[in-house]
């Protein structure tokens, strides 16, 4: 039986090395007894053809065990002390089989994991990849370096040692599909949190003026490897000094965006605020209730569908949050209503509060330019372009952000009755809340709704996966059959054969349904 190298004589050349070093190096006999404990271990991971050329595969199996051979020789030469590092793998063997998972899943943290040979090794002997962080953790973490001199690497020394943990708690299993993306979000979350508040201690500020908004993936706390943090900033309606606010929201991007040595912690992106590129940086609630209902396009109010207040001023969060659920609830009844935000006390008033009272009681502005009575249809036709434009041609089928194979969140989000039960819908997607509220509200049959969230839940697994490897943006799978077995086999499947026959059943469930929603009048 061969262990499915590709290039025999290069692999058997590194396995030389592994084993006797690289020739100009003394290399002990222990060292070379320890080598030859751990090659078995390699060995048993890789999939095995026999005479017949049929594969075995084993649990867990290495797709690429050419790839994983090439790396762990980068990452021994990089670790420099080869006899100590043997020593650690033969006395903690689960080690050495972590690394050669991580090596095989992400090319992105193997190459962290060689600039910083001894951070995998930490994370693993302190037990810390056994441990669940919330957002609140994480940022008392980053609040222990709060006095470093440059903050900018500071934060991105932790980012880099986080992302590794949650990558290969992700890999190792011991984190969910689920908890993955929410430990992703919760990183993100801190360090929103974290730079808003170096930006205002720097600034003097002793409270926050505005408040970080997240949207997108970063709204709906389902972040991804590699995701851009989609972000808005808010201050109160009575803010009067918006150009020093417009500063303070430019810092909070510069601190985690700006390209180091150590590259970025997060890519923002604020572009979906009011007016875009073109509009202020910070506005005001007031401000934004004003666009939204006069000058919003359709897809604009979608984006609201997934709001959520991460940092700073969370009063301004959940009043912009509440006229979000709002102006996105396209239910008859709202839409009939005028879209009004009606904004009532929050405790009993006293006596002499009438006036007050009645000011608080009172309904806020009405109407909603981008509503009309087909905007089911304006979806509808928003998606094909969207499938048209983004799909590269011919490739609808390996498509698995744009094409059939996968529905824009937006749009998912309307069919799971986002637009129609909007206001008793969470953030999450794919979560188990979701289906209820969406049945409650009759938004969609129960079989429909748990047929929607499972067949999406497995279809952003596979994104996830694909990300994890290099951590961008892969919208198409491969076509060629090498790197599609690999995918294949990173995603739990035996053959590429048996993992397209899986995507094409979820994309057509997903499609089913979808299509039914949209038939409805």
């Amino acid at each position: 039986m061969d262990h499915s190298f590709q290039d025999v004589d290069k692999s058997l050349r590194l396995l030389e090395t592994f084993a006797l070093g690289p020739g100009y190096i003394h290399v002990s006999p222990r060292t070379v007894d320890l080598a030859m404990e751990l090659l078995p271990k390699f060995f048993a991971l890789c999939p095995k053809k026999d005479s017949l050329g049929k594969i075995a595969m084993p649990k867990n199996p290495l797709s690429d065990p050419d790839r994983v051979l090439t790396r762990l020789d980068s990452f021994v030469t990089a670790y420099g002390t080869r006899a100590m590092l043997y020593e650690t793998w033969t006395s903690n063997s689960s080690l050495f089989e972590l690394l050669l998972w991580l090596f095989d899943r992400s090319e992105f943290l193997a190459e962290t994991a060689i600039r910083t040979p001894d951070l995998v090794d930490e994370l693993e002997l302190s037990g810390r990849l056994r441990r669940r962080k919330t957002a609140e953790q994480i940022l008392q973490d980053l609040r222990h370096g709060r006095d470093d001199e440059d903050q900018r690497l500071w934060l991105r020394r932790y980012h880099q040692a986080e992302l590794m943990r949650i990558g290969l708690r992700d890999i190792l299993g011991l984190a969910d599909f689920e908890q993955n993306l929410a430990e992703l979000s919760a990183l993100a979350d801190a360090c929103l949190r974290y730079g808003l508040e170096v930006v205002l201690r720097k600034n003097k500020f002793k409270t926050p003026p505005l408040v970080v908004l997240g949207l997108g993936k970063l709204g709906g706390a389902e972040l991804n490897y590699g995701s851009d943090l989609d972000i808005m900033f808010v201050a109160g309606s009575r803010t009067r000094n918006l150009p020093m606010l417009q500063r303070l929201a430019a810092e909070v991007m510069d601190l985690l965006s700006r390209p180091t040595e150590l590259g970025v912690a997060f890519v923002t992106d604020a572009r979906l605020r009011p007016d875009g590129e073109k509009g202020l940086l910070v506005n005001t609630l007031e401000t934004c209730e004003d666009y939204y209902r006069r000058r919003a396009m359709l897809w604009e109010i979608q984006s609201l569908t997934r709001v959520r207040a991460i940092a700073g001023d969370m009063k301004t969060g959940e009043q912009f949050r509440r006229l979000a659920a709002t102006l996105a609830n396209f239910s008859p009844e709202n839409a009939a209503a005028g879209f009004r935000v009606r904004v009532t006390p929050a405790t009993p008033a006293p006596p002499r509060a009438g006036r007050n009272l009645k000011a608080a009681t009172k309904e806020s502005r009405s109407g909603l330019a981008a509503y009309r009575h087909d905007w089911k249809t304006e979806i509808a036709k928003m998606r094909a372009r969207i499938e048209k434009e983004r799909t590269p041609p011919g490739k609808n089928d390996l498509a698995i952000k744009t094409g059939w194979s996968r529905l824009t969140k937006a749009h998912l989000a309307l069919v799971a009755g986002g637009l129609l039960a909007l206001a008793v819908l969470p953030g999450h997607w794919f979560g188990p809340d979701v289906p209820q509220p969406a049945r409650e509200r009759n938004a969609l049959p129960p079989a429909d709704a748990s047929s929607l969230i499972d067949n999406y839940r497995d279809l952003l697994r596979i994104e996830c996966i694909l990300r994890r490897w290099s951590f961008e943006g892969e919208a198409v799978l491969p076509d060629d059959p090498a790197p599609l077995y690999r995918v294949a086999v990173r995603c739990g499947f035996a053959d590429a054969d048996s993992f397209m026959k899986a995507v094409g059943a979820h994309r057509t469930a997903i499609r089913s349904v979808y299509n039914k929603v949209m038939n409805e009048a």
